[in-house]
C-alpha cells in the first residue's frame, strides 16, 4: 500500500514500496491525484507491466538533445548538417519532458512545418527527434512510457529525387561565364566534378599529393579528408584526358590543395556564374527578337545598355519581348553543383559496365547508382541505330 504525506509546501508525496520493484515516489497538487497515481502504478506492477516514467518526465527535451550533440553528434558524418537540425527541434520541444511528447504533438509540427518547408526536410527533422529518443532508451536507460513516439509519425512523401542533367547548349554558356571568374578554381571544379562523379566535398578534400599523373588515377577522400559519405577511406577514379588538362594548367597550392577555396566561396562563384550565362543567354536571344521587328545594331546595344545599366526605362516592346523570352527559355534554371554528379553519372555509364561506374562514383548499390544515372531517349536512339547499321554490315 502506498504511503501518502502530506509536505510542508501544501503539496502531496505518494511513496510505493514493493518487493522486487525500486521504490517509487512523485510529488502531486492534491491527495486525489496522488492516490489515483499509487494505484494506476500499484496495478501495472501488479500485472508486471509498470515502467519507470521518473527519468522519462524529468528530463527535457533539450537536456537529452544536448547530451547528443556531446555524446553522438561528434562521430556522425554529417555533423554540420545534423547539428543544424538537432538545433531546430530543440528550439520546438526543448521545454517537453521526454514523456509528455505524443505522435500527436509531432504530427501536429509535422502539419506545421510543412507549410513552410519541403517535406525531405521534415523528414530530415522527425528522424532526429527519433534518433534522440532512441539514444535515450538504448543508450542512457531512460526509459518511454509511450515508447518512440515518432514510431506513430507518418512521414510525409518526398520526391524520388532530382533528375536534373545539363541541356543542349547549357555547359558551354556555363564554361565561358565559369572561365570569367576571378580564380580557376570554380571552372577547374566544374571539369573535376563532370569528369569524375566527385561530389563538391570529396573534391575541395583533393591535394596533389593523390594526383597520380602516372597512372591517370585521382584519389578522392571525404569531407575535411576523412571517410567518403559512402563510408570508405578513399575512391579511386579514372582521370580523363580533360580533368588531366585541367588540372595541369592549375598552380600548385603551397598547402597542398588542388582546389584552395572554401566551399561557401565555390557556391557563390556557382550562382554567380549560372546568373551570369543565363543572362548573357537572355540578351543574345534579345537581340534576336529586336532584329527581327526592325531594330539596328545600335537600337539594340542601346536597349541592352538600358538594362544592364538602369539610367533610363527600356522601351515597352524590350521589356515585352524579354518577359516571352524568360518564360520560353528556361537554360540554366534550377540547375545546382551536385546535379554534376547526376551529369557525370550518366556519361560514364555509356563508356563503362553498371558495376564500372559504381566503382567510380561509390554507390554501394545498383537501386542508389539508378538515383544518379538518368540517360535520355535520344543516347538510346543512338544505340539502337549503331547496332542496327554493325548488323546490317554484318
Amino acid at each position: 500500500m502506498a504511503a501518502i504525506t502530506k509536505r510542508e509546501n501544501g503539496q502531496w508525496q505518494a511513496k510505493i514500496r514493493r518487493r522486487g520493484w525500486p521504490p517509487q515516489s512523485k510529488t502531486f497538487r492534491t491527495k486525489a491525484d496522488a492516490e489515483a497515481w499509487s494505484r494506476a502504478s500499484e496495478r501495472e506492477m501488479d500485472v508486471g507491466a509498470f515502467i519507470n516514467r521518473n527519468d522519462a518526465e524529468r528530463t527535457t527535451f533539450a537536456e537529452a538533445a544536448d547530451r547528443y550533440a556531446r555524446e553522438v553528434l561528434p562521430s556522425k558524418r554529417g555533423k554540420e548538417q545534423d547539428g543544424y537540425v538537432l538545433r531546430r527541434v530543440s528550439e520546438r520541444f526543448g521545454r517537453h519532458s521526454l514523456a509528455s511528447i505524443t505522435s500527436a504533438i509531432l504530427s501536429a509540427y509535422r502539419d506545421e512545418r510543412l507549410k513552410l518547408v519541403a517535406g525531405q526536410t521534415v523528414v530530415h527533422e522527425l528522424n532526429m527527434v527519433s534518433r534522440i529518443f532512441k539514444s535515450a532508451a538504448m543508450d542512457w536507460d531512460i526509459a518511454l512510457p509511450r515508447g518512440n513516439p515518432v514510431s506513430l509519425v507518418r512521414r510525409p512523401q518526398v520526391s524520388t529525387g532530382r533528375t536534373r542533367r545539363l541541356e543542349v547548349g547549357e555547359e558551354a554558356l556555363l564554361v565561358q561565364a565559369l572561365i570569367e571568374c576571378k580564380s580557376a578554381w570554380p571552372h577547374a571544379a566544374f571539369v573535376l566534378a563532370v569528369e569524375t562523379a566527385g561530389r563538391m566535398s570529396e573534391l575541395l578534400s583533393l591535394r596533389w599529393h593523390e594526383v597520380d599523373f602516372t597512372r591517370h588515377v585521382i584519389r578522392l577522400r571525404g569531407k575535411d579528408g576523412g571517410v567518403t559519405k559512402a563510408g570508405d577511406p578513399f575512391r579511386d577514379v579514372p582521370m580523363s584526358e580533360r580533368a588531366q588538362e585541367v588540372l595541369l594548367s592549375l598552380p600548385r597550392s603551397l598547402k597542398g590543395q588542388v582546389l584552395p577555396i572554401s566551399q561557401n566561396a565555390l557556391q557563390l562563384s556557382w550562382e554567380r556564374a549560372i546568373s551570369r550565362a543565363r543572362k548573357t543567354r537572355l540578351h543574345t536571344q534579345l537581340k534576336s527578337r529586336l532584329a527581327l521587328v526592325g531594330f539596328s545594331d545600335s537600337d539594340q546595344a542601346r536597349e541592352l545598355r538600358a538594362l544592364v545599366f538602369k539610367k533610363r526605362e527600356p522601351l515597352a516592346v524590350t521589356l515585352q519581348l524579354l518577359a516571352t523570352i524568360e518564360d520560353e527559355d528556361k537554360i540554366l534554371e534550377d540547375l545546382h553543383f551536385h546535379d554534376l554528379r547526376h551529369e557525370a553519372t550518366s556519361r560514364l555509364a555509356t563508356v563503362l559496365a553498371m558495376h564500372e561506374v559504381m566503382k567510380v562514383t561509390g554507390h554501394k548499390s545498383a537501386k542508389m547508382l539508378a538515383r544518379y544515372y538518368q540517360p535520355r531517349a535520344e543516347d538510346f536512339a543512338v544505340k539502337l541505330r549503331n547496332a542496327e547499321k554493325n548488323s546490317r554490315a554484318g
